[in-house]
């Protein structure tokens, strides 16, 4: 097995192989950073390494590279802007080299997926909603830059892959990408076994929260953050180098639909570790302890269940389902696993996840009552100002904002509630944090992008039902992906994150483009 491993390494090509080579060093110079004290800046040096490879390599194998490093896209060390991730500076650059090198900085020609339009009007309402209403015009702005800087990386990526081995290897890259954010979880997790709670909790919070997201959001979760929750007892949240739990769950549910469907198209040995990553990614997902990932897999559960029984792509179907088995074993034998990971650590807590579970339905839960407040509130406001208040500035739908005041005042403000400063309180539901910000036009032009990137998906999967082939079973799984964060984002707003998008974006951009192109590829096979 070590031969063969080491046999095909050496038969990479050598762009692969730097692209593993850089991946490996990442890894051990962000450990060293966090863990032994090396300094600072060597995440200039990382950035400067992955610019340059940028600048002197193809644009198809600088994505290869951009997807695999983004476990590993930590915070640029500087004064002024310390919370400043590295990927917004990549992105950018790999944009214009792409525009210059591929395009000869021609806008024109550039290819948009169905739904892109959508994506663009929504951004827009916000935008002119925030120049005409908000009363911080500069938070709008920063929210759409945010955006567009990420959507960067999916026009790149959808205008370079040419054929479906080049869909199958970018495919590849970010299952072992999304792998490293969840083994990245489990020794966060192992953490826990050397040390009690609260030395782990200041060292996480001084030393990888620090160099992931800057010394602002690392004093915040000194004090408060999600990686705890409390019923009766202290319980673990995993959320491995994630801002919290929530954003992690999410990882894990795109690791699961990605993974599934990824066990269809390789060798059998392979086949093995990738089942062992789906029910790791599993664990996972119960870990985290993110109730709205558990209800939002209501939603694909269904739809994979009604599938199976009407025998529509029962394979599909069928392979589709043991995720969701897993899961639901996994609950089963939770309290186990609760017991085997205290009898692991130096403190034991309480952990019992089949009670959170049954809280998602108690009314007189704390966590619960807040959220029901500020959806009371958000509906509230919405209904008041139904032209949206602009992205980014959700803050005053539930603050005390006095005309005057800055953003940095006001946000800054502990909000009792959530033991959070107001800047980080949102709607707790992606739907109303949207009609809030961008109004009734924003909401209608949201909801119209998820009914494209729905139907597309649909229309495909339906005309190929009797077909079994990878690329139909990767297209199944963007759309039971999308309806899993639809169904959670009732809940939350997680999909926001900035890894998440990202994961997000390269997942129904790669399925898009297969759906595009099957035809294209199916001629080719015929040849």
């Amino acid at each position: 097995m070590t031969n063969n491993l080491i046999t095909k390494i050496k038969e990479l090509p050598r762009l692969k192989l730097l692209i593993i080579l850089f991946t490996i060093w990442q890894y051990f110079s962000i450990l060293g950073i966090s863990l032994l004290n090396w300094p600072n800046f060597l995440v200039w040096l990382n950035l400067g390494l992955l610019l340059g490879f940028i600048l002197l390599s193809p644009i198809y194998e600088s994505l290869l590279l951009l997807i695999l490093a983004i476990p590993f896209s930590v915070a640029l060390p500087n004064a002024r802007f310390d919370s400043l991730p590295m990927w917004r500076v990549l992105y950018i650059v790999l944009f214009v080299v792409w525009l210059v090198k591929e395009k000869r900085l021609r806008i024109k020609g550039i290819h948009f997926l169905p739904w892109d339009k959508y994506l663009a009007g929504f951004l827009l309402t916000g935008f002119l909603v925030a120049i005409i209403f908000a009363p911080f015009k500069l938070q709008a702005i920063k929210q759409v830059v945010f955006w567009l800087n990420i959507y960067l990386l999916y026009i790149v990526l959808i205008n370079t892959l040419r054929g479906k081995q080049q869909i199958f290897e970018v495919i590849r890259y970010m299952i072992w990408s999304l792998t490293i954010v969840v083994a990245l979880g489990f020794t966060q997790l192992f953490g826990t076994f050397t040390t009690n709670l609260d030395t782990f909790w200041v060292f996480w919070a001084s030393n990888i929260s620090k160099l992931y997201y800057g010394a602002g959001f690392a004093q915040v979760a000194l004090y408060s953050n999600s990686w705890f929750s409390y019923s009766g007892g202290r319980e673990l949240r995993m959320f491995s180098i994630m801002p919290d739990s929530q954003s992690f769950a999410y990882i894990c549910l795109i690791g699961l639909c990605v993974g599934t469907a990824l066990t269809h198209s390789v060798f059998k040995h392979v086949k093995k570790w990738l089942w062992s990553g789906i029910r790791f990614s599993g664990m996972a997902v119960i870990l985290s302890g993110t109730r709205a990932v558990w209800v939002g897999m209501v939603a694909p559960f269904l739809a994979v269940a009604w599938a199976y029984r009407k025998n529509f792509q029962k394979p599909l179907a069928e392979k589709f389902l043991w995720p969701f088995v897993i899961i639901f074993a996994l609950f089963a034998l939770s309290p186990l696993i609760n017991q085997g990971l205290n009898f692991l650590r130096i403190e034991a807590f309480k952990e019992n996840f089949i009670s959170r579970a049954a809280s998602i339905y108690d009314f007189d839960d704390a966590s619960n009552q807040g959220r029901i407040a500020m959806w009371k509130s958000s509906s509230f406001f919405a209904l008041t100002h139904p032209l949206g208040v602009g992205l980014g500035n959700f803050i005053v739908s539930f603050a005390d904002y006095t005309p005057g005041e800055t953003y940095e005042y006001l946000g800054s403000q502990i909000n009792e509630r959530y033991n959070l400063p107001a800047k980080f309180v949102s709607a707790h539901s992606l739907y109303l944090q949207v009609l809030v910000e961008t109004g009734v036009l924003g909401f209608i032009l949201f909801a119209a992008f998820w009914v494209s990137v729905i139907r597309y998906f649909w229309k495909f999967v339906k005309h190929y039902h009797k077909i079994e082939d990878f690329l139909i079973y990767f297209v199944a799984q963007a759309l039971l992906m999308v309806l899993w964060i639809l169904g959670a984002a009732i809940f939350d707003i997680t999909l926001f994150n900035d890894k998440v998008l990202m994961f997000f974006f390269i997942n129904i951009g790669l399925a898009g483009l297969i759906v595009k192109r099957y035809q294209e590829y199916e001629e080719i096979d015929k040849n």
